[in-house]
């Protein structure tokens, strides 16, 4: 898009993808909705080199007498969770993951079932990664990085799992911080149905769970992963359900010997999650006013709020007229309809006339290769917005230039 070539765009919340939600009893099993998609709905695959098997196992020690505590496990492995962003052809939001290796997330299929863009983040590490293994049948997935991650290398248990075992779920509860709750196992080999798909020897945990805990560990007191959060069954209290570390390891190791990288999902508007973004101004610098930066603020929440929500026709409008390409909206929603913008933020402001200020802004940009710079899915960036105040007193954005020389990296 003209003046403003320069970004890839992307809003933050918890989408139904990693919704963990059931309905009522029938038959006597519960029946859980999900987001799970059948095989050949899912992208057109294609073959990449051997990964090394890395996934570990240890026999889970006695529960009578558990090594650790939860908040001790907590502290020494709350390092190797991930938070899974997507920006999805069908539902978005946000779920959870956790390290086998360095580049391989273990997760459940229906946090990136139909993703264009998988974001990996842990703590200020960011990247993206590549679906390289999937079943719905058994809501299970497997991730490759793009770039390694730092953290604690989870590996699974090998002891049989008993009712009234202690364990605890790290993951990101309705799209929130990094949480840790704990319960017990309440019962084994649990039949559920999931949009009408059968799913067999699940784990049930009446640990507390939320939307966004998808894809987590279900830790024992040893500290190694029993299970995979997966569902709840919402018509109950205290009703969750877990894949089972043997069904994980066995096909985590499957898919790391034989990966097999899964192309991105192709669809008219693939969203992020849901969220307005998080537009944080710096103190009034020099002759900037406050009344000034609110309107530049809500202009710049105009834009990067309607490409994240899939409303192109509302961030064409923050654009100044000389910057709104002869293609018109359809041209400028081709750029960005896979992009997803997070943590906006404006570091400086000058003004330039009585009219113009110049803005620095910072924000992340997510995108599929063929939308971003050089080929990135990630990208960190800093430029500087020339706003231009127009005759009605609102504020657009008239282009955007480097800041100091540069105008992004890749995450």
């Amino acid at each position: 898009m003209p003046g403003l070539a320069l970004i890839a765009a992307l809003l933050l919340g918890v989408g139904a993808c990693a919704h963990l939600t059931a309905g009522s009893p029938a038959a006597g099993r519960v029946v859980v909705s999900s987001t799970s998609v059948s095989t050949s709905s899912r992208a057109a695959a294609t073959t990449i080199p051997t990964i090394p098997v890395v996934t570990r196992t240890v026999t889970a020690a006695p529960t009578t007498a558990p090594t650790l505590d939860f908040a001790t496990i907590y502290k020494n492995e709350q390092s190797g969770v991930i938070r899974i962003e997507t920006v999805s052809c069908t539902d978005s939001g946000v779920g959870t993951g956790f390290l086998l290796s360095p580049t391989l997330i273990a997760t459940v299929d229906h946090v990136v079932a139909d993703s264009a863009v998988v974001s990996l983040i842990n703590g200020t590490q960011r990247t993206t990664g590549t679906v390289i293994g999937s079943d719905p049948s058994t809501d299970l997935a497997l991730v490759r990085a793009d770039q390694p991650i730092d953290g604690y290398q989870f590996h699974f248990s090998t002891g049989a799992a008993n009712v009234g075992d202690p364990v605890a779920a790290i993951g990101f509860p309705i799209g929130g911080p990094i949480t840790l709750t704990h319960g017990d196992i309440s019962g084994l080999d649990r039949q559920i149905t999931v949009n009408g798909r059968a799913r067999t020897g699940l784990l049930e945990t009446d640990t507390p769970l939320n939307p966004g805990n998808s894809g987590g560990p279900l830790l024992a007191s040893d500290g190694s992963v029993v299970g995979l959060v997966d569902a709840l069954a919402t018509n109950a209290n205290g009703i969750g359900f877990a894949i089972p570390a043997g069904q994980a390891s066995a096909a985590d190791r499957q898919w790391a010997a034989t990966p097999t990288a899964q192309a991105p999902a192709s669809c008219q508007n693939p969203l992020g999650p849901s969220q307005q973004p998080s537009i944080v101004p710096a103190p009034p610098p020099g002759s900037v006013s406050s009344a000034q930066l609110g309107g530049i603020v809500a202009t710049f929440n105009l834009y990067f709020g309607g490409i994240d929500s899939g409303d192109y026709a509302a961030a064409y409008s923050a654009l100044a007229p000389d910057q709104q390409s002869p293609g018109g909206e359809p041209g400028f929603e081709k750029g960005l309809h896979t992009s997803y913008d997070s943590n906006i933020n404006i570091i400086g402001a000058r003004i330039v006339d009585a009219t113009t200020v110049d803005v620095d802004l910072t924000f992340n940009s997510l995108q599929t290769a063929a939308n971003g710079p050089d080929g990135d899915t990630c990208d960190n960036w800093t430029l500087v917005f020339r706003m231009v105040q127009q005759d009605d007193g609102t504020w657009r954005m008239d282009g955007a230039q480097p800041y100091n020389g540069s105008t992004h990296t890749s995450c």
